[in-house]
């Protein structure tokens, strides 16, 4: 009994410090306390393993004192896919992280079990950047044009991350299938194209970060060129 007295005690005083960093926004912190926390106390595995499979693969990225290598996130997404199988953010990151290990085929299958389960436009989404980053751009620009005319791509949105630069967004969908398109005339070397996309994107949605920083990214290709 006092063993177990004491371990409660203990999974309080982590309970505590964990939520205190969290909210402090210092997930370094978080994931070191989280880490001790599902160690001492079983119960929370359910959710702990989400938590610390997203702070490895999202949040620990911009710290210079931590590596990230995305094989400790899919080493935690598989254990909260242990207990919750079914779990569309685990899933979700799962696809995402074998995308980054280049098992694109595995990410492109996780993406479309998503979307056939929630129809969310995000997992569409995902599906045409697979395509992308596999090379098949025609089948990715066929399933874009295919979300623009349906009526329900300027009605929801898409959820990105962008890892290194350390930020969520969510966007009208509509002007993310138009920087996808964008994304294409880039690979194309068309920079018209591409601005003219972008453009058209930032117009639906003036606070794209992913949009903003394709037309800065064109603006060093296009002074690079120039020299």
């Amino acid at each position: 009994m006092a063993f177990q007295s004491c371990g409660n005690k203990k999974t309080t005083a982590l309970e505590k410090a964990y939520n205190m960093a969290v909210e402090a926004k210092d997930y370094t912190t978080a994931t070191q306390l989280l880490t001790q926390w599902v160690c001492t106390d079983t119960t929370i595995s359910n959710w702990a393993y989400d938590s610390l499979s997203y702070y490895h693969y999202f949040y620990n990225a911009s710290n210079p004192n931590v590596v990230r290598d995305p094989k400790t996130a899919m080493f935690y997404t598989d254990k909260g896919l242990k207990y919750n199988p079914k779990s569309n953010n685990l899933r979700e990151l799962k696809a995402k992280l074998l995308l980054e290990q280049g098992k694109d085929t595995a990410s492109l299958v996780l993406f479309r079990d998503l979307w056939q389960d929630t129809k969310e436009n995000t997992y569409w989404w995902d599906m045409c950047f697979v395509e992308m980053a596999r090379g098949n751009i025609l089948a990715a620009d066929s399933m874009i044009t295919l979300a623009l005319e349906n009526p329900s791509a300027s009605k929801g949105e898409v959820r990105m991350e962008h890892i290194q630069a350390r930020v969520k967004e969510s966007v009208p969908s509509k002007a993310a299938y138009i920087y996808l398109q964008a994304l294409i005339f880039q690979s194309k070397n068309d920079i018209m194209g591409a601005a003219t996309a972008y453009q058209a994107a930032l117009k639906i949605f003036p606070n794209f970060y992913a949009a903003r920083q394709g037309i800065i990214d064109l603006q060093r290709m296009v002074s690079q060129q120039r020299r």
